[in-house]
């Protein structure tokens, strides 16, 4: 085996394959990139999997001689990294892939044969659809980092993931938050498909969409899903379980509205949990027709407080007691200059929503206030 490529081309695709190597494998091979090189077709193919999740890459190459090895993921992300930017060449030689730039040389010992890695079969049936990329970008952006990360709560460590006629749907929750985002599209899909994703699939597929990438194309059996993206292909298995009924937490109707210039909800939640020292950083958030008030909670070292008087709500006085952690990572999702706030009573879920009109999207969070004794 032997090609070359620019190391530009090849850097920050093996960077993000990474991601997909296990950081603990119970399998040895599972620690290597399989890379094959087709004169052919002038490219390598570099696949990596944890045998739940898969990723294909296709490179532009200079391809001499074909051939197919397996080296170590970690080992050949780094050497490539630190080499300069220039052609990098490649060449299979006993048992070891050299690899020479400028006056730089390595030798890697590929201690497992190339038959021992896993059969990767794609997904090839009628099941077929293509979506507009940077929206789906979207879905993954206002969903996934709700997942739960609780071992202890396994099914909700996936992000959910709807197929039904002319509509996808994505959403994740920990049960303490929840991030939904809702696609419109022309296409028929008379039977509903439901699978559960991993997140790091999901995280993979987000980095992967760039401006200059217009369609994702999706494909599922009753086992797994792809996502194609020119070059990429990702494969995943379902994951094993029910998700939980989520949408039961926006059943109820809201009655009241707190619509507030989104930055600077941002940096008072930011500020006064300063002085909050629990690791849920508890603050209180206070309601009336003349300011909304921040205030820090449970610090032995003293209070915050900070009022914002830029809004617009059509509520009596209350207050609400919220997790500031959580409730950035929501105002750090949301897209529009204002967030919408809104209110049922001081114990039910609280939604949040863009004060913005998307044509084709409809994205909304829930957070869940804590309880505490009013002072």
């Amino acid at each position: 085996m032997v090609f070359s490529v620019n190391k530009k081309d090849i850097s920050e695709k093996l960077q993000s394959l990474i991601s997909i190597i296990p950081s603990k494998a119970n399998m040895m091979v599972l620690s290597n990139f399989k890379i094959q090189a087709d004169s052919a077709e002038n490219q390598i193919t570099v696949t990596a999997t944890d045998l739940n999740i898969t990723t294909i890459i296709k490179i532009t190459a200079n391809v001499i001689e074909n051939g197919t090895v397996l080296v170590s993921a970690k080992h050949l992300s780094d050497i490539i990294n630190s080499l300069t930017e220039s052609q990098i060449n490649f060449s299979l030689r006993d048992d070891h892939l050299v690899i020479e730039c400028g006056n730089s040389n390595f030798s890697i010992i590929s201690y497992i044969e190339s038959s021992l890695f896993p059969e990767i079969s794609v997904i090839d049936n009628s099941n077929e659809f293509t979506f507009d990329a940077g929206s789906f970008k979207t879905l993954i952006q206002s969903s996934v980092f709700c997942a739960s990360t609780d071992q202890n709560q396994s099914i909700c460590n996936g992000v959910y993931f709807k197929i039904e006629e002319n509509l996808l749907t994505m959403a994740a929750t920990d049960t303490k938050r929840i991030g939904e985002a809702k696609l419109t599209a022309e296409f028929s899909n008379e039977t509903p498909y439901e699978i559960i994703l991993p997140t790091r699939a999901l995280l993979f597929l987000e980095k992967a969409i760039h401006n200059d990438i217009d369609d994702i194309v999706i494909k599922y059996d009753e086992h797994r899903i792809s996502f194609q993206l020119q070059n990429i292909l990702l494969i995943s298995n379902k994951f094993e379980g029910r998700y939980p009924s989520y949408s039961v937490a926006f059943r109820n109707p809201t009655s009241t509205t707190l619509i507030v210039d989104k930055n600077a909800m941002k940096d008072a939640v930011r500020r006064v949990s300063l002085l909050s020292e629990d690791d849920d950083k508890l603050i209180k958030i206070s309601l009336n027709d003349t300011e909304v008030k921040v205030e820090s909670l449970i610090s032995e070292r003293g209070n915050a407080k900070e009022t914002i008087s830029n809004f617009k709500y059509d509520g009596e006085e209350v207050y609400y007691c919220l997790n500031a952690r959580l409730l950035q990572t929501i105002l750090n999702a949301v897209e529009s200059d204002e967030v919408v706030f809104k209110f049922r009573s001081e114990v039910e879920p609280i939604w949040l929503m863009n004060n913005a009109n998307y044509e084709n999207l409809e994205i909304r969070f829930i957070l869940m206030p804590m309880r505490i004794d009013r002072r």
